[in-house]
């Protein structure tokens, strides 16, 4: 697996909304041949053999963080609305 640094500024969150294709795109590279694709965090993941291939697995593996984001903060709601209705009992 080859790693390069990242640039400063260049990071986004999943929550940030309106990543473009133009940004996904920067984040693909070939090398020696083969494709790879960068994380916001500056590590580089492949080889894949073809630009579809890297592009289709950038897009995976947003998709996938993207879905551990959501279900991490699902289920973290019930425990704020649980300690809202404690505390307003404790208090009232």
């Amino acid at each position: 697996m080859h790693q390069q640094a990242s640039q400063p500024g260049q990071h986004r969150r999943l929550t940030d909304m309106g990543i473009s294709l133009h940004e996904r795109s920067d984040r693909l590279f070939s090398e020696t041949g083969l494709w790879y694709f960068r994380t916001r965090e500056g590590k580089s993941v492949g080889p894949f053999r073809y630009r579809d291939e890297a592009e289709l697995m950038l897009t995976r593996f947003i998709q996938e963080l993207i879905q551990r984001e959501q279900e991490a903060m699902a289920s973290l709601k019930p425990h704020f609305r649980v300690s809202a209705i404690m505390n307003k009992r404790q208090t009232g």
